[in-house]
C-alpha cells in the first residue's frame, strides 16, 4: 500500500501543476463542452504513457532526443493557437461570447387572499447564461489529443521520471506504484472537469468568463514559451 501511495501522490503532484490538459479541462468544463469525452481521454492517455514509463519506454524516449524535437515545436503551434482562442474569447463582445437563455414569464394567475380579495398577480422571468459548445465532438477531441501528445513535457515527467522512479521498486513494485500513479489521474481529472462544469453557473457569467479565459491565456503563453526554451 505505501508504494501505491507513493505512485498516487507523485502522480498527483505532477498533474496538479497548471498545463495544458489542466487549462483545457477548465475551460471546456466551465462550458460544459463534452466533458465526459475530455476526461476520458486525458485519463486514458496518462494510462498509457505511465505503463509506458513503468515498462522501460523511457529508455527510447532518452535515445532519440530529435523526436521530442519534432515534438517541441508542433506543440509549441498547436499552444500558441489554444492561447489565441483563450484570448479570442476574452475579448469578444458580450453578444458573440455568450447567449442568455430566458424563459418566458408564465400566464398571471390570481390568486384569492384570505380576505376572500384578488391578490395581484405576479409574473417571474429567469434567465440563465451559457457558453457556447461545440457542434461536434470532433473538435474537443482533437483538442484534447493534441495538448496530450504534442507535449514533450508529458514524454518527460511521465514515461522519464516516473518511468525510473517506478522502476527503483524492483519487478512487481513497480507496477503497484504505477497503479498509484494511474489512481492519481482517474481523480484528478474528474474533479477538475466535473468540478468546473458543476460551477459553471458562476464561472460563466460574462465578466468572469473572460477573467478566466485572458488569465488561461496568459498561463498558456508561458508555457508555450518554456516548451521552445526547453
Amino acid at each position: 500500500m505505501s508504494i501505491v501511495l507513493a505512485g498516487f501522490f507523485l502522480g498527483l503532484s505532477l498533474i496538479v501543476a497548471v498545463g495544458p490538459q489542466n487549462a483545457m479541462l477548465l475551460k471546456y468544463g466551465i462550458r460544459r463542452d463534452h466533458i465526459g469525452l475530455i476526461i476520458v481521454v486525458c485519463a486514458l492517455s496518462d494510462v498509457i504513457l505511465i505503463t509506458s514509463g513503468t515498462a522501460g519506454v523511457g529508455y527510447l524516449v532518452e535515445k532519440f532526443p530529435n523526436a521530442l524535437q519534432v515534438l517541441k515545436y508542433v506543440g509549441a503551434a498547436y499552444l500558441a493557437y489554444f492561447t489565441f482562442t483563450c484570448f479570442r474569447d476574452a475579448f469578444k463582445t458580450k453578444g458573440e461570447a455568450i447567449e442568455v437563455e430566458s424563459t418566458q414569464p408564465k400566464a398571471p394567475q390570481e390568486v384569492a387572499s384570505f380576505d376572500g380579495s384578488q391578490a395581484r398577480s405576479t409574473t417571474k422571468t429567469a434567465a440563465r447564461v451559457e457558453i457556447k459548445r461545440s457542434p461536434s465532438w470532433v473538435k474537443p477531441l482533437l483538442t484534447a489529443l493534441a495538448l496530450t501528445w504534442l507535449n514533450p513535457g508529458a514524454y518527460v515527467d511521465v514515461v522519464v521520471m516516473l518511468g525510473s522512479i517506478a522502476n527503483q521498486y524492483g519487478e512487481s513494485g513497480r507496477w503497484l506504484f504505477a497503479v498509484g500513479a494511474i489512481c492519481a489521474s482517474f481523480t484528478w481529472f474528474p474533479f477538475i472537469g466535473f468540478g468546473a462544469a458543476r460551477f459553471s453557473h458562476v464561472l460563466s457569467r460574462p465578466t468572469v468568463w473572460r477573467w478566466i479565459n485572458f488569465g488561461i491565456g496568459v498561463i498558456m503563453i508561458g508555457l508555450t514559451l518554456k516548451l521552445l526554451l526547453l
